[in-house]
């Protein structure tokens, strides 16, 4: 399996020191050998570890190190990964232009590419970006989106995500017991994978869990949240 592969999907399953361990390995490999490509996908996985370890500014700092490289290396494709990362802390940090501008970036690069899977994800995030920026419309427009995606093209890691953003539009559109039901399929699809959401989306989930046990009290948040799991 290659490094990229059995890294990310290590950080999915939330062996985040398997992740440093195996990111470190290959960064020294990839320094060693002259490989860019290598180099990138290393440094971005460590980002990744930073900011599920609540450090934004070390995984920005790795992220921009991580373009520096691309860009020196005059492949285009390399900026994928840094763009994507940068993208999302800036989402994080509350600054939905400059997150808008990354997110866009980051799908033209996917799209040029080929990677129709990973422009979806992006479009998830965008449609997050466009939420907490008041288009809604936009927002139910990308997520609606997602969700057909992956149920037309069996890409089961990305249900949990889909089910989470449906969970957050229907808490903004009044229905909170909607909204803790949908909270419970994203766990039973999380449980069913071995998986744990990347850290922008579980920040989005715990966001989300505490307004709606505000709204229903704990016992009601319980009661439908039972009536799932």
């Amino acid at each position: 399996m290659a490094f990229a592969e059995e890294a990310f999907a290590a950080f999915r399953r939330g062996e985040t020191d398997a992740v440093e361990r195996l990111s470190r390995a290959e960064l020294g490999r990839a320094k060693a050998a002259g490989d860019a490509a290598g180099e990138v996908d290393a440094l971005c996985m460590l980002a990744r570890v930073a900011v599920r370890g609540g450090d934004l500014a070390g995984c920005r700092e790795l992220a921009v190190e991580a373009l520096e490289v691309a860009r020196r290396s005059g492949d285009s494709a390399l900026e994928r990964g840094p763009v994507h990362v940068l993208a999302a802390v800036a989402r994080m940090r509350g600054e939905p232009a400059e997150a808008r501008e990354l997110f866009a970036r980051s799908i033209a690069l996917r799209e040029e590419a080929g990677l129709a899977d990973l422009v979806v994800w992006e479009q998830l995030n965008l449609g997050y970006v466009e939420l907490e920026s008041g288009a809604v419309g936009r927002a139910r427009e990308l997520f609606e989106g997602v969700r057909r995606y992956a149920r037309e093209h069996g890409v089961g890691d990305l249900v949990p995500y889909g089910e989470l953003a449906s969970a957050v539009l229907a808490e903004r559109d009044g229905d909170a017991a909607g909204a803790v039901r949908l909270l419970a399929e994203v766990e039973r699809a999380l449980r069913e994978r071995g998986q744990v959401l990347d850290p922008d989306d579980a920040e989005v989930r715990e966001a989300l869990r505490e307004r709606l046990v505000t709204a229903l009290g704990e016992e009601g948040f319980k009661d439908e949240y039972s009536s799932e799991s």
